[in-house]
């Protein structure tokens, strides 16, 4: 009677443990599913609704926000974005408030910077409370600049001996010109930066009036213009801020070649360690006019849907149309992820940057501007 009673309880010991196993087994599987597939987008869902711009509705982040957001939030099917425009021409406030609202554990927000946002963290801005290696790009919007002078990018015997410096137009040494000052000291021409000069045509006009030697311009629509204008009083093109040259090349334009072509032949073995490579993400990052990116932490379902939208997006005619007007490029998918990363380098290179900004800073205040120059001679007509 004992031996019957002990098989029962057994058995039954037996199918209590069995259906608990299989509800776990289930519920285990169920969680896989979510992670691997992730729910079905719904109102209510983890979906972003709030968009936050790193800049004012006038700068080319909040340009692209209003133009992105409604068919972004179209191919993710979810409500209108919310958007929450910032001020700061550089785009460091928003992107504060972007790491900010990350740290919340209900927040869902991402974010449109411009890649100035990611100079300042490179070159130790102290207002920068960010790590932007820990986003994850969905989209990037590029436009690569063009340096103009009337400049040898040869150094001659005379320039070694000589002191002379190379004046470059910025609006601060920091700034988006920064990887200028770094390809002209890569080229040992001693550039010194001559600040005041944010926009393309003081630029001009303090080339023209001989008060600086180069300056940099935005590859937009004006570009062809303002080179002619320029080439009359006998400026040319000298290189590209960029690695390769923009795809497609305009038809009516003759482009100069791209700053490491020029650096291979001018010095071929004596370029300091790092600093190549540091111009190469600072380069990338002044070409960055927006970017779109979530927090790290975003579900990889998620990621996936954002990237899927951001393709469908980009390939859409009326904004391949608007970004080719204006001399930019729109990119997705694994080309997004490249440009992205060449704006992010390691250690090393971040720390080879701060250093040469450390060691030329202090050195470019004391020196005071040279008087303007006389301008070269026109070419004949």
């Amino acid at each position: 009677m004992m031996r019957q009673h002990h098989g029962l309880a057994l058995s039954r010991r037996l199918f209590l443990g069995g259906a608990l196993g299989s509800m776990a087994a289930a519920a285990t599987a169920h969680a896989a599913d979510d992670i691997l597939v992730g729910p079905a987008p719904t109102a209510t869902s983890d979906q972003t609704t709030k968009l936050i711009v790193a800049g004012s509705a006038e700068t080319p982040c909040g340009a692209w926000a209003t133009r992105l957001a409604p068919d972004m939030a179209e191919e993710l099917g979810q409500p209108p974005f919310d958007l929450t425009f910032t001020t700061g021409w550089d785009g460091v406030t928003g992107a504060n408030l972007f790491d900010a609202q990350e740290q919340l554990s209900t927040a869902s927000s991402t974010l449109l910077v411009p890649g100035t946002a990611l100079m300042a963290a490179m070159t130790g801005d102290s207002r920068v409370h960010y790590a932007y290696q820990r986003w994850l790009p969905v989209l990037t919007i590029c436009q690569p600049s063009v340096v103009v002078g009337h400049v040898s990018l040869h150094r001659s015997l005379g320039v070694i001996l000589s002191s002379k410096t190379t004046r470059i137009a910025v609006s601060t040494p920091t700034g988006p010109e920064l990887p200028t000052l770094l390809a002209f000291d890569l080229l040992a021409l001693r550039p010194l930066p001559v600040s005041g000069y944010a926009t393309p045509d003081a630029a001009m006009a303090a080339l023209t009036g001989g008060l600086v030697d180069a300056i940099q311009l935005p590859m937009d629509a004006a570009l062809k213009e303002r080179l002619d204008t320029l080439a009359t009083k006998g400026f040319v093109p000298l290189f590209l801020n960029t690695v390769a040259p923009p795809v497609p090349t305009p038809a009516d334009m003759v482009l100069p070649p791209t700053f490491p072509t020029i650096l291979l032949q001018e010095r071929r073995t004596s370029t300091p360690a790092f600093l190549p490579q540091a111009w190469q993400a600072i380069a990338s990052a002044a070409s960055l006019k927006a970017a779109l990116v979530l927090p790290l932490l975003t579900s990889p379902a998620k990621v996936a849907r954002w990237r899927h939208a951001a393709e469908t997006c980009a390939a859409k005619l009326n904004l391949q149309q608007i970004a080719l007007a204006n001399g930019q490029t729109v990119l997705s998918g694994a080309k997004c992820i490249a440009s992205y990363g060449m704006a992010t380098p390691d250690v090393n290179v971040g720390m080879a940057l701060r250093r040469w900004l450390a060691l030329n800073l202090p050195r470019w205040r004391s020196i005071p501007v040279p008087p303007a120059q006389p301008l070269p001679p026109a070419p004949a007509q």
